[in-house]
């Protein structure tokens, strides 16, 4: 998203551009959120939903008052989220906790205070589909075909960037160049080799 915010204000400065499992419209990864909260298993969608409706700050001891639960943080992050962020090769030591270890007022003013299935921080003026026609640099935009970032999104990004090339990583999750780090390093490189 700060590429593309880059690009647009200083294109000028640039020879190419890379996006990767990215998106170009908030409103439209909300859409997808809503759609990947559908299709969970209720149990989870409910543990999910109940969190959100509590509150997701303010629980525990006072170190924890500013941070998701840790409940919460397994539910989205690790049985919600884990199967888009790797689908070719799941990272045995992954573990949602240890992506709590953040700057938590940093990710609440960029993501929201609403849980991790609504973008509503100041990621909501991510909205960019009525702009990137002006894009003329060269661009590869790079999404896994399992990816939290739906390939859809790529897709419309990609038909609004004339010229852009659109490379969908197959059994690819938002971790493609974990997932597929050969077809990513090629595709990243056979594009760079281009002439600006």
């Amino acid at each position: 998203m700060l590429a593309q915010a880059y690009a647009l204000k200083y294109q000028k400065n640039l020879s190419y551009l890379i996006l990767a499992s990215t998106f170009s419209s908030t409103k439209a990864i909300n859409e997808v959120f809503v759609r990947m909260k559908d299709k969970m298993d209720p149990e989870l969608r409910d543990r999910i939903n109940r969190s959100e409706a509590a509150g997701l700050y303010g629980h525990g001891k006072d170190y924890k008052k500013n941070r998701y639960t840790n409940d919460y943080m397994v539910a989205a992050w690790g049985e919600g989220y884990f199967p888009y962020v790797y689908q070719n090769r799941p990272d045995p030591n992954y573990d949602p906790l240890d992506s709590g270890k953040m700057s938590w007022d940093l990710y609440r003013e960029m993501w929201g205070e609403h849980g991790e299935f609504v973008v509503d921080g100041n990621l909501k003026s991510v909205e960019y589909m009525d702009r990137l026609n002006s894009i003329k640099v060269p661009t590869l935009i790079l999404v896994g075909d399992h990816d939290e970032v739906d390939p859809s999104l790529a897709q419309a990004t990609h038909e609004k960037i004339a010229g852009s090339k659109l490379v969908i990583l197959p059994k690819a999750g938002h971790m493609t160049f974990v997932d597929q780090p050969g077809m990513f390093e090629k595709a990243v490189n056979d594009f760079l080799q281009q002439k600006p």
